[in-house]
């Protein structure tokens, strides 16, 4: 077993993570209030959609995506949760109902998003004002992937910290 050969792969794995961490999350996770705008309109092609997802492990999951557009707005808005193998995602599903009902809706996105076709959305609230998507359920997503990201890398990159040094201090503190 070579351990420089794993120390070095837990360097690149390490700093990897952290790259993914930061390029795929931190725009989501690093959003403020402030740097949102509002859409509103009546409410078009409301849907809940189900689809099976194959990991890379080999495994299959259940995708749910609530999708629907504004009739003032070009951009569909689209909320993603990979729920499993549930078939069914009571949270997309109540939310979906509530639309229905409310027949318009206000979205929140980032003002940088607002000429994109599918835009993030941080917020969602009916006609009466009332918030049924929450800007911290939007950003929970993101931080514990932020999170698994940034812990991996650090673990990586501690592995070959601690195999590259280790023996030295060793060295150092017998002598």
């Amino acid at each position: 077993m070579n351990k420089d050969y794993y120390a070095k792969k837990g360097l690149v794995v390490g700093i990897a993570s952290i790259i993914f961490g930061f390029y795929f999350f931190s725009s989501t996770l690093f959003t403020f209030k402030s740097s949102l705008i509002k859409e509103s309109g009546t409410i078009e092609n409301l849907e809940t959609y189900y689809r099976h997802v194959k990991s890379s492990r080999g495994s299959r999951s259940i995708k749910s995506e609530l999708e629907f557009g504004l009739n003032s707005t070009e951009s569909i808005y689209i909320l993603m949760k990979n729920i499993g193998q549930s078939r069914y995602n009571v949270r997309f599903e109540k939310l979906k109902k509530e639309l229905t009902i409310s027949e318009t809706a206000t979205v929140w996105i980032k003002e940088s998003q607002k000429n994109e076709y599918e835009p993030t959305v941080f917020q969602i609230a009916d006609r009466n004002g009332k918030v049924l998507y929450d800007f911290e359920e939007s950003k929970s997503h993101a931080k514990f992937g932020f999170l698994s990201c940034i812990s991996l890398g650090v673990f990586g990159i501690g592995l070959y910290l601690r195999h590259k040094f280790w023996k030295k201090l060793e060295h150092k503190t017998v002598s």
